[in-house]
């Protein structure tokens, strides 16, 4: 039996001594830190903390800017036209409203130069013009007026005939003005938030509508 109480004794020393074994981790880690001098800290005034880098963070872009939005007035068209516009519009995604027009309130005055005998020769033309410090000009594509030279709309007749002198000053004398869009039925589209980045891309357009025009208006 001594045998048997000297294992019992045995087992229980060990056991005793592995349960006050200090725990360790897989993996010890040690962690070194300066010891602090209370004795040497301080606090920094203005002028050393003004002096101290900074840490700035990287600028971004500037974002692309969108578009002023306001409203305008795109017209007059006739009916058989009017379907067209819309279309146009639609494929921008614009807001946009009919407004019926009077013979009156559709009259428009031209000035322009009358047809030419081909595309090579209205572009030629357009060239010309525009060495002489002539910009706002483009070639007419309607079938009416095709390959004229449309040079302004008005809807005051003063500034027609005004611009029609200038014109004529700078030696452009097959210069005429004309009045357009005289008939009823006539419409214009009002369009609604639509951004000042598109305007370049209506008035592109205008070849194919001759006597009209692209403005801003006060918004309804």
């Amino acid at each position: 039996m001594k045998w048997l109480l000297s294992l019992l004794l045995l087992g229980n020393v060990l056991l005793f001594a592995y349960f006050n074994l200090p725990l360790r981790s897989g993996v010890a880690l040690q962690v070194e830190s300066a010891p602090l001098n209370p004795e040497k800290i301080r606090l920094l005034g203005p002028e050393e903390i003004s002096a101290l880098p900074l840490h700035r963070l990287p600028l971004q872009a500037p974002a692309t800017a969108a578009g002023q939005l306001a409203c305008y007035e795109w017209g007059t068209f006739s009916r058989a036209r009017l379907a067209s516009a819309r279309s146009i519009v639609n494929r921008f995604a614009l807001d946009a409203v009919v407004i019926q027009q009077t013979a009156a309130e559709s009259t428009r005055y031209w000035v322009y130069v009358p047809p030419l005998r081909n595309a090579a020769a209205a572009q030629a033309r357009a060239e010309e013009l525009k060495q002489l410090g002539i910009s706002e000009l483009y070639v007419v594509q309607d079938e009416q007026f095709r390959n004229a030279i449309s040079l302004g709309v008005f809807k005051d007749e003063q500034l027609a005939t005004k611009l029609l002198e200038e014109l004529k000053s700078k030696g452009v004398v097959s210069a005429a003005k004309g009045v357009r869009n005289q008939e009823n039925g006539r419409a214009s589209l009002y369009i609604s938030n639509m951004s000042s980045t598109l305007v370049p891309e209506l008035e592109k357009l205008q070849p194919e509508y001759p006597g009209s025009e692209l403005k801003q208006v006060t918004c309804r």
